[in-house]
């Protein structure tokens, strides 16, 4: 079995707990624009592909898709 790790051992950081470092460290420039900065670097190192993502967006998307996909069936239905 493998052994458990976090994500700060796998090299990974919250974005929120990101944000504000990087807000302390530089409280002159808007939040927006540090978000904007973070976006561009994050895309620059992974190309743009999320790496990975909170369990939870699996489920919430395969809900969106199943409902997605029933409205289309009933709206194709002939009465």
């Amino acid at each position: 079995m493998p052994e458990p790790f976090t994500l700060q051992d796998a090299g990974y950081i919250t974005y929120s707990d990101m944000l504000d470092r990087l807000h302390e460290r530089f409280p002159a420039v808007l939040i927006w624009r540090l978000e904007q900065i973070i976006v561009a670097e994050n895309d620059a190192i992974t190309g743009g592909v999320m790496q990975i993502v909170a369990a939870e967006v699996e489920v919430g998307a395969t809900e969106m898709l199943e409902r997605e996909l029933d409205s289309t069936h009933d709206d194709s239905e002939v009465a």
